[in-house]
C-alpha cells in the first residue's frame, strides 16, 4: 500500500512539472532567422515565418487580430482581454524599441496567454520585414525587433528608353526605383540629365527579397549595362577586403570618382558651359563658366565630393552660393540657392552626396535653377567633359575572384536580355561558371 501511495505521489508531481514547464521560457532564446524559404519550417497561422521559437505552448490560448481604423494599441488589447495593467507593462517594455502608441491600421498581432491567464508573449507585425516580439519572464517583460525570413531571387530587366528611364522600367514591369539606383551607381560616369536619350538601352541584374506572405522588396543591383548613344557603360557589384561593397567596370576600375557628374537628381540642363553667352538678365555677352540645371524651388542640392566648405555666402550676382574645396586642385561652386542646408557654413567638412542647399533663384536669375561650376587649379572647366579622377580599383590580390563573379553576372545579364529581344523583366538563376568561357569578350 505504501509503495502504491509513493508511486502515486511521484506520478502526480511529474504531471505537474511537465504541465508547468512550457511556461518557463528562456527570455534570451532567439528566433532562428533563415534566408532560404526552401528550408524554412512551415507552421500554420499568421506568424508561421517566425519558426518554432515563436510558437506558443500547445496548452496556451492564442488571440489574433489587426489594428482597426481610428483605433489604438490600447483599445485593441482591451478587446483581446488584456488588463490595463498588462497593457501598461507591455508598452513600458517596448520603450526605446518601438512606440506602440503610433500603430498603423491593418498591422497584425498575436497574443499568447499562458495557463495562468496572463500574457506569455505577444507578436506584432511592424512590416513585412520586421516584427516586434514581447515575452514575459516571470513578472518582467522583454522586447525585441526581429527580421522575418525571406528568400532571394534574381531578376533581369531590359528595355529601350523611349521617353524616360522611369517610364521604360514601368513598361517592362520593373520597379521604377531602379532608375534612382542606376543614377547613383553610374552617377560618376553618366550625366542622366544630358547623356540619356530615346533609343538608349539598359539591362539590369538585381535582387529581390521575397517574404513568405508574398510581399517583395527590391534588393541590390548586382550588375548593369547602359548603352548611351552607342557607348556601353558597365557596372558589377563586388566586395573587396579594404573598401567593402562597390561598383566596378569590367576591368575592375571603380566607377566612383572623386566628384559626381551632377549635384541634382533628374533635372534638365537649361544652359551649358560656353565661352560666350548672352546673359538673360544683363543683356551682355560674357562667358558662362558652369552648367545651369533647371529645377523646381527647393530641389535638394548635394555636394559632388568630399571636402570643406570654403565659402557659404551671398552677393548680388551669385545670390546664395557655396564653394567647396575638395583638394589642392579641385573646387566646386553652387550658385543661386534659395537657402543653405542646416549646418552648412565656412570650414565645415562635407561628404560626397551630402545635402548642402536647395535650388532657388537668388542673384542675377530669371527662374529657379542651379549654376554648377568646377574649377581645376583655379581655372573653370566644363563639368560635363572634365576627366575626373577615380577611386581605387579592385586590388590585384582579389582580381581573379572579381573576374569570376563578373563573368557569372554578365552571363545572367545576357540570359535575361537575349539577342534582339524586346523589353522585359524575367527571373534568372545563377549558372555554374565555366572557367574556360570568356563572358567579357562576348558581352
Amino acid at each position: 500500500m505504501k509503495k502504491v501511495l509513493v508511486l502515486s505521489i511521484l506520478i502526480t508531481a511529474l504531471i505537474v512539472y511537465v504541465a508547468r514547464k512550457p511556461l518557463l521560457r528562456d527570455p534570451n532564446a532567439d528566433i532562428a532567422i533563415i534566408h532560404d524559404a526552401s528550408v524554412a519550417p512551415e507552421h500554420p497561422g499568421m506568424f508561421s515565418r517566425l519558426g518554432d521559437a515563436a510558437l506558443p505552448p500547445e496548452s496556451a490560448v492564442v488571440t489574433e487580430g489587426a489594428i482597426a481604423k481610428r483605433s489604438s494599441f490600447f483599445v485593441e488589447m482591451r478587446k483581446s482581454g488584456l488588463s490595463p495593467t498588462d497593457i501598461d507593462e507591455v508598452v513600458r517594455a517596448t520603450r526605446g524599441t518601438f512606440d506602440l502608441k503610433s500603430v498603423t491600421p491593418g498591422q497584425k498581432y498575436a497574443i499568447y496567454s499562458g495557463l495562468d491567464g496572463r500574457i506569455d508573449s505577444l507578436q506584432y507585425c511592424i512590416s513585412h520585414e520586421k516584427i516586434l516580439r514581447i515575452r514575459r519572464w516571470n513578472d518582467t517583460y522583454t522586447a525585441s525587433i526581429d527580421t522575418l525570413p525571406y528568400r532571394v531571387i534574381q531578376e533581369v530587366a531590359s528595355g529601350t528608353i523611349e521617353h524616360s528611364l522611369f517610364a521604360s522600367l514601368k513598361k517592362v514591369g520593373a520597379d521604377e526605383e531602379l532608375a534612382v539606383s542606376l543614377s547613383v551607381i553610374f552617377g560618376w560616369v553618366i550625366d542622366f540629365f544630358k547623356d540619356i536619350h530615346p533609343g538608349d538601352t539598359y539591362t539590369i541584374l538585381y535582387e529581390k527579397k521575397v517574404y513568405e506572405d508574398g510581399v517583395e522588396a527590391l534588393g541590390d543591383i548586382e550588375a548593369a549595362r547602359i548603352t548611351a548613344q552607342g557607348q556601353p557603360f558597365n557596372a558589377v557589384r563586388f566586395k573587396t577586403g579594404h573598401a567593402g561593397w562597390n561598383y566596378y567596370d569590367l576591368a575592375g576600375n571603380s566607377l566612383q570618382k572623386a566628384l559626381l557628374r551632377a549635384p541634382l537628381k533628374f533635372s534638365r540642363i537649361s544652359s551649358s558651359f560656353k565661352a560666350r553667352r548672352l546673359h538673360p538678365v544683363t543683356g551682355r555677352y560674357a562667358p558662362h563658366r558652369g552648367i545651369d540645371y533647371a529645377a523646381p524651388y527647393g530641389t535638394p542640392v548635394h555636394s559632388t565630393g568630399d571636402g570643406a566648405v570654403a565659402t557659404a555666402s551671398r552677393d548680388a550676382s551669385n545670390g546664395n552660393y557655396i564653394k567647396i574645396r575638395h583638394n589642392r586642385s579641385y573646387m566646386t561652386c553652387y550658385l543661386h540657392l534659395s537657402r543653405f542646408a542646416k549646418g552648412i557654413r565656412q570650414g565645415v567638412r562635407v561628404k560626397q552626396g551630402q545635402l548642402i542647399g536647395y535650388v532657388g533663384s537668388t542673384g542675377l536669375s530669371t527662374g529657379p535653377h542651379l549654376d554648377y561650376r568646377i574649377a581645376v587649379n583655379g581655372t573653370f572647366v566644363n563639368p560635363a567633359t572634365v576627366k575626373l579622377p577615380s577611386k581605387e580599383p579592385v586590388p590585384a590580390s582579389e582580381m581573379k575572384l572579381f573576374e569570376k563573379e563578373r563573368d557569372v553576372a554578365l552571363s545572367l545579364l545576357m540570359e535575361g536580355a537575349g539577342e534582339g529581344s524586346p523589353g522585359k523583366t524575367m527571373l534568372v538563376e545563377k549558372p555554374v561558371p565555366n572557367k574556360n568561357e570568356k563572358m567579357r569578350d562576348s558581352f
